[in-house]
């Protein structure tokens, strides 16, 4: 029987990664995307922006059992474009107006005609900016490591 699954458009096999950077971008960094688009769809809010919170899991050693580590912010909102593409956000913090725009980009980047200009004007430049950052911390974090003493150390 020959296999009748339509293939998974490019567009939506990233939508994980776009997701990813939608979720982080700051404000700024959405006026900044935003311009570089000629014509946004009209769209239509479904639900929020709106307040809520969550349960935040830890793992002793990473690893362990989940326990609850305490209730962070979030801010979710949906949107629907003209064309049909439904928009979700869920943002960490209370910010209603970036919630709604990472929505209304997420509906954006589902249109397969306008994809691929706007990954690589917008998403992967948030991709890089993030990912810059990330390793500012982590070398931030590795230049103020304390060594401390003990036995094991002095076996090495």
């Amino acid at each position: 029987m020959p296999n009748s699954a339509t293939p998974i458009p490019h567009s939506v096999a990233q939508r994980p990664d776009w997701m990813r950077e939608l979720a982080v971008a700051s404000l700024e960094d959405f006026q900044m995307i935003s311009a570089m688009v000629k014509s946004w769809p009209n769209y239509q809010i479904l639900a929020g922006p709106e307040l809520g919170s969550i349960m935040i899991y830890g793992r002793i050693a990473g690893n362990g059992s989940p326990f609850p580590v305490g209730e962070c912010s979030i801010t979710r909102c949906m949107v629907e474009d003209a064309q049909g593409h439904t928009g979700y956000s869920w943002i960490l913090g209370q910010e209603t107006e970036r919630a709604l725009w990472a929505a209304r980009w997420d509906a954006l980047l589902q249109d397969s005609a306008r994809f691929q200009d706007l990954w690589h004007r917008t998403i992967q430049p948030l991709q890089q900016k993030r990912l810059r950052n990330e390793q500012a911390v982590a070398d931030k974090m590795q230049r103020t490591q304390v060594q401390f003493f003990s036995m094991e150390n002095m076996r090495s």
